[in-house]
């Protein structure tokens, strides 16, 4: 049997920025909450998502669940991101093993039981199947709003924590989209990256819904900049 591989290093990756941070196992303390209560309890995900709406001040909840979504999985993916980018393995994210906090501003504080290293293959398995997947069918059950239109907010998500990490590390964004980890299988039909001037550039098929919002607008890659997109946004509350 081979030894047990040391944990990551994953105070490293808060160099890379906020949304990159995360922090080992530690004792329970005040406002920290497991993950797990977002998919079991209702009533915690609709508080969850009641406050997004009062922050985006709309009464459309499909776009503050969609919107809550999004920042989820843009915590989530930074993270897997990150450490695969930076340590060729990631921690295991599965939404029972995750505690967080939140903040007054920011993104989320992020805490994760094990440190113990996961090939970047399983590591996705466990995120997407494991915490992203059960959430999205979580807030369908609140919320009328597309699976395909959710699972396009993970990738537009990923995209750009690979955005980030390419700035960030100075590695050319090609060089990290030619690494099998940095476009999962699960994602292939939500979008894909274009090669314009300047650098890859990653369109998604769907709309999150912030530009119908007053204060809101366009996200660089909404499927609203793409033409050959529109007729697959026009189906995203389906």
């Amino acid at each position: 049997m081979s030894p047990p591989q040391p944990p990551m290093p994953v105070q490293e990756l808060a160099a890379i920025g906020p949304y990159f941070a995360l922090s080992g196992p530690h004792a329970p303390g005040p406002g920290w909450w497991p993950a797990n209560a977002l998919i079991d309890d209702g009533e915690h995900l609709a508080g969850a998502i009641d406050n997004v709406a009062a922050g985006l001040n709309t009464g459309q909840r499909w776009i503050a669940a969609s919107i809550f979504y999004q920042g989820w999985a843009a915590r989530l993916t930074a993270i897997y991101a990150g450490a695969s980018a930076m340590f060729g393995a990631a921690p295991d994210l599965r939404a029972p093993l995750v505690t967080c906090r939140p903040r007054q501003s920011g993104p989320v504080d992020l805490s994760v039981a094990s440190l113990q290293p996961l090939s970047p293959d399983a590591a996705w398995r466990y995120l997407y199947g494991g915490h992203l997947v059960p959430l999205a069918a979580a807030i369908r059950s609140q919320v009328r709003i597309g699976g395909y239109l959710l699972r396009g907010n993970v990738a537009s998500a990923l995209a750009g924590a690979l955005d980030v990490l390419a700035q960030a590390r100075r590695e050319t964004l090609g060089s990290l989209l030619r690494r099998g980890w940095a476009q999962p299988a699960d994602l292939a039909a939500c979008g894909r990256w274009l090669s314009v001037p300047g650098g890859p550039r990653y369109a998604r098929w769907t709309c999150c819904g912030y530009e119908q919002l007053e204060a809101g607008g366009r996200c660089d890659d909404c499927s609203l900049n793409w033409r050959q997109s529109r007729g697959a946004a026009a189906g995203q509350r389906a």
